[in-house]
């Protein structure tokens, strides 16, 4: 055992504990991740580790790079055109107490646009739709996640009852993504929410939600607030040319000269930014391979071919 102790290293092990505290994991959660029982990851972080410890710190090493670049990546954001108008929007929205919906096509940046304002608006009340589950009840599970249900009695109260009373009059926003995966009776039970409580409401969605309500004039008529995101990019693309680089010069900085056209001709197609961030991901994978060391532009091109982004047929 004293030979396996020998063996850690400390630098390797300060990082692991960092790692959970950092994401607030206990030591089974902590175990999962680099592929070990809660027994073995305790040891070693107690500096008692047994078995080969520099095979497992090596595991280790590639785990935490791997959780590291995924970090960097997940906080590349952008400010563009789209980002504003959903944030004008949504301010409008909470000024007028009223309905709003924004669509576009997917890709776009309204999921990014909702959760940053939804991180810089602590009293947004915000979700996402889920498939399957945009009923009433789906929508009230949601609403219940971002509050303190504690004071909640089931055996004495209706959920929706006990949600109108708390949020009667407090002027707050429901924030629901993905609002395309709501059904008719969960958007009806939530515009009657909005009329009960004064709450509002910003949909954000695919223009599927939007082709839902055609049809019903009532619940059509009640949505105060309309945008279409799409339509920027009919008027113009260059906002997105400008994400693109941004994005490119944020991810992948050192290959921005050779893919920079091929980056802004990717974003300018279905799935728009969404599919250009997945597409760099794995461009940057290949291009650390013998086959592509040095040659950027063949693994970014062969990047597009293994999303399946390939098949796009708009421009």
């Amino acid at each position: 055992m004293s030979g396996d102790k020998a063996q850690a290293t400390t630098e390797i092990r300060d990082l692991l504990a960092a790692y959970q505290n950092d994401q607030g994991l206990t030591l089974k959660q902590l175990g999962a991740k680099v592929g070990k029982s809660e027994s073995y990851v305790s040891r070693y972080l107690s500096d008692v580790a047994v078995g080969d410890v520099a095979l497992f710190e090596q595991s280790v090493k590639d785990r935490l790079e791997v959780a590291k670049r995924k970090r960097t990546w997940e906080q590349v954001y952008f400010d563009t055109e789209a980002v504003q108008t959903c944030y004008f929007v949504f301010n409008l929205i909470r000024e007028a107490s009223d309905i709003g919906l924004i669509t576009g096509p997917a890709g776009i940046g309204k999921t990014t646009a909702s959760e940053r304002y939804k991180a810089e608006h602590k009293t947004v009340i915000s979700f996402s739709g889920e498939e399957g589950n945009g009923c009433a009840y789906g929508v009230m599970a949601g609403i219940c996640k971002s509050l303190d249900m504690r004071k909640w009695n089931p055996r004495e109260q209706r959920r929706s009852e006990f949600l109108r009373e708390k949020l009667n009059g407090s002027e707050r926003l429901i924030l629901i993504d993905n609002a395309q995966r709501l059904n008719m009776s969960g958007l009806r039970w939530l515009f009657d929410f909005h009329d009960a409580t004064g709450v509002s409401v910003a949909l954000v969605g695919n223009p599927e939600v939007m082709l839902r309500l055609q049809g019903n004039d009532q619940m059509t008529s009640r949505i105060g607030f309309k945008q279409d995101i799409g339509e920027m990019i009919e008027e113009s693309a260059a906002w997105l040319d400008a994400a693109a680089d941004k994005m490119i010069a944020a991810m992948w900085p050192k290959a921005a000269k050779e893919v920079g056209l091929l980056a802004r001709e990717t974003a300018r197609k279905e799935g728009h930014l969404r599919t250009l961030n997945k597409q760099i991901r794995f461009a940057i994978r290949l291009s650390e391979t013998e086959k592509y060391r040095g040659n950027y532009g063949l693994a970014f091109v062969d990047a597009r071919h293994m999303i399946g982004a390939d098949h796009d047929t708009k421009d």
